[in-house]
């Protein structure tokens, strides 16, 4: 018998590409983050998290979410919140993404952070494949860029796919930045938000299939078709086509 529609998407096995760790946060994730700040910092108990989006808090919400992730034992909390969450929500296969970020006052560093957030990548997980794209920011020097793509290359067997380019397209020029991108690219590394938008991966399939009156059959091909577009190996994509295809044979929602 067919279950509805919001059972059936969360059910069904999901690829998310390119989240934003910070954009991912979820309301739960910044309250527990406030609670382990707000001694040194009262000031963040006074931010209203919002319970919808409006384009006036936008801006706002990410400024107070990177108060909220400024250490590296916050950054491993959220890092690993938001893992749980999309496995929750059935994503089994993620990339996730972030750009390195240091802070004087907490003595983290860019590559604290990142080593930091590739340590809950490879924690070990039953439900669910993580990735990790580093970004590097349109606002950045070719200097500092390149920074990044040393990181990049470094850390590079510790989970991270590939590297891509962030920030306001009014700022900034990819040209200024192009030979950083050049020397990721030359050593294997291709180049290229559910917390804040309060709607997570199962919700945009229920909205598509709404949208687009897309029946359940038509849903499982395109998250199958989705495995094609992720930045991991031949190897991986076959083992999580496998994994699709045993849930469709097993699955009596259709």
């Amino acid at each position: 018998m067919p279950c509805n529609l919001s059972d059936f998407c969360v059910q069904l096995p999901k690829v998310e590409l390119h989240a934003h760790l910070n954009g991912s946060l979820s309301p739960a994730t910044m309250r527990e983050l406030v609670e382990r700040k707000k001694a040194t910092k009262p000031e963040l108990a006074n931010f209203r998290i919002p319970d919808s989006l409006e384009m006036e808090s936008f801006f706002p919400l990410f400024k107070f979410i990177y108060q909220l992730t400024d250490d590296v034992e916050s950054v491993r909390v959220a890092a690993r919140n938001v893992i749980d969450e999309f496995a929750r929500d059935g994503v089994k296969y993620l990339e996730l993404r972030s750009t390195p970020r240091k802070n004087e006052e907490t003595g983290m560093t860019k590559r604290t952070y990142l080593d930091t957030v590739l340590s809950v990548v490879e924690e070990p997980r039953q439900d669910i494949v993580v990735k990790f794209i580093i970004s590097i920011d349109r606002r950045n020097t070719l200097e500092e860029a390149q920074e990044v793509v040393d990181l990049a290359l470094a850390f590079q067997s510790r989970g991270i796919v590939a590297i891509d380019l962030c920030g306001d397209v009014h700022t900034g020029s990819f040209e200024n930045l192009r030979p950083a991108f050049e020397r990721a690219q030359a050593n294997g590394l291709p180049t290229d938000d559910k917390g804040v938008f309060f709607s997570d991966l199962s919700n945009e399939y229920k909205l598509a299939s709404e949208v687009f009156k897309l029946t359940h059959e038509e849903l499982f091909e395109i998250s199958l078709r989705s495995i094609d577009a992720i930045f991991s190996d031949e190897k991986i994509k076959n083992e999580l086509r496998r994994q699709w295809l045993d849930w469709k044979e097993n699955f009596k929602g259709f």
